[in-house]
């Protein structure tokens, strides 16, 4: 997902984040993954802020010369038994 500039600073991501979270764990999902492209140093920065990992890169062909190059990143929740 994107955000246009002028909806930056208004804590949406935040907000996302947070609700994924709740899902995730209503579910009890341990771990919340996502895809970020590795010259995105904007969203890596937040991703990193809430607590997500950098576990693994990956390079996806999407078709007409196009190469998605990105960095698969995780962030873990409580431990549920």
């Amino acid at each position: 997902m994107t955000l246009p500039d002028l909806a930056r600073g208004k804590h949406y991501a935040s907000k996302m984040f947070e609700y994924v979270k709740k899902q995730a764990e209503k579910y009890c999902y341990s771990s919340i993954y996502l895809t970020c492209n590795k010259y995105n140093k904007h969203s890596l920065a937040v991703y990193e802020k809430f607590g997500f990992q950098w576990i693994d890169s990956v390079q996806t062909d999407i078709g007409n010369g196009f190469i998605m190059d990105d960095y698969i990143l995780e962030y873990r929740l409580g431990t549920f038994l």
